[in-house]
């Protein structure tokens, strides 16, 4: 019994070890992103709120948004596929996306107001340290660094002009 019992007290142990070593002694591994705040006033109706992304512009004006999204000049966050910023009908919400390392020169929130997923978008809020919306700030990432407060203020009876 004795022996039984060593065996899978042993087993057991041996399944622990190497269940918890899949990275070994690898260093962690940041990622690079920003992170802030999104504040939200004047919520449309349901029918016109079909989604919400953080998209981040390598330049402004971007020249095609949906050949830059897949030509990886626009990082869309959350990623193609994935739930949208949600909550909705909030006042705030916290986020946190990762991206690339680079300088973003247009990161805006962009609302789906329509059934076509291609053409049915508008910017509902831009990152901008002014009110100036006609030329937004640009936003700096660091390789392995989260760049923080990056807030955004969406007012859907406002929003900022439609890039041209």
């Amino acid at each position: 019994m004795n022996c039984i019992r060593s065996a899978v007290l042993l087993v057991v142990t041996v399944a622990l070890v190497l269940s918890g070593c899949n990275e070994g002694l690898a260093p962690r591994i940041e990622t690079s992103g920003i992170s802030g705040v999104i504040r939200y006033r004047n919520w449309p109706p349901p029918d016109s709120l079909r989604d919400l992304r953080l998209v981040a512009f390598k330049q402004f004006p971007p020249t095609n948004i949906i050949l830059d999204v897949l030509q990886g000049r626009a990082i869309v966050y959350p990623g193609i596929g994935d739930t949208a910023l949600v909550p909705f009908y909030v006042d705030s919400l916290i986020y946190s996306a990762p991206l690339p390392a680079g300088r973003y020169e247009y990161v805006v929130i962009a609302q789906q107001y329509g059934p076509n997923v291609f053409t049915d978008w508008r910017p509902v809020g831009q990152y901008d340290l002014d009110s100036n919306y006609a030329v937004p700030s640009p936003v700096i990432v660091y390789e392995g660094a989260t760049t923080r407060f990056i807030d955004f203020n969406v007012d859907f009876r406002n929003p900022p002009p439609f890039p041209r």
